[in-house]
């Protein structure tokens, strides 16, 4: 009984752990609300200029998300302070309407934000992303999206 216990534990913090992530951080709204002026910004910490890496972005929404996509304004800022500015548009429900994503506390949907990327220079990197839909309100927020979050995964 005991080494059935043993080999149970095991199994689960073997599948439990992702030795391949080596950055994840989510950050939350008040209300469910993304305003326009909350910029979000992950600082990482890069020590490796050979490793490749899958950068993902995810999004959790409510059934109160008033679109079925999110358009985003994102930065890369380089330690050296130069920088490389997108917009991404993350689809978030199938054009009949039905949710994407997984969860019992909203939809979660995961996005390859880059693949198989290296940085040039080692030293801290900040993903900033900024929602940039059209405002319907006066502080151009938009309701329904209850967190967002970055993770970094080695190739």
């Amino acid at each position: 009984m005991r080494s059935a216990l043993l080999a149970v534990l095991t199994l689960v913090v073997l599948v439990g752990c992702n030795s391949k992530q080596v950055f994840h951080e989510r950050v939350s709204f008040d209300d469910a609300r993304w305003c326009k002026d909350s910029v979000v910004r992950f600082s990482v910490s890069v020590d490796d200029t050979l490793q490749s890496y899958n950068v993902e972005f995810s999004i959790v929404n409510t059934d109160d998300y008033p679109y079925a996509n999110l358009y985003v304004f994102s930065d890369i800022i380089f330690p050296n302070n130069q920088y490389v500015r997108d917009t991404v548009e993350f689809i978030l429900s199938t054009p009949d309407g039905q949710w994407l994503g997984t969860g019992m506390n909203g939809f979660e949907n995961i996005f390859q934000f880059r693949s198989n990327i290296r940085f040039p220079q080692t030293g801290t990197y900040v993903f900033a992303f900024e929602q940039a839909m059209r405002c319907k309100n006066t502080d151009c927020s938009v309701g329904g999206v209850k967190s967002v979050s970055l993770s970094l995964n080695k190739n």
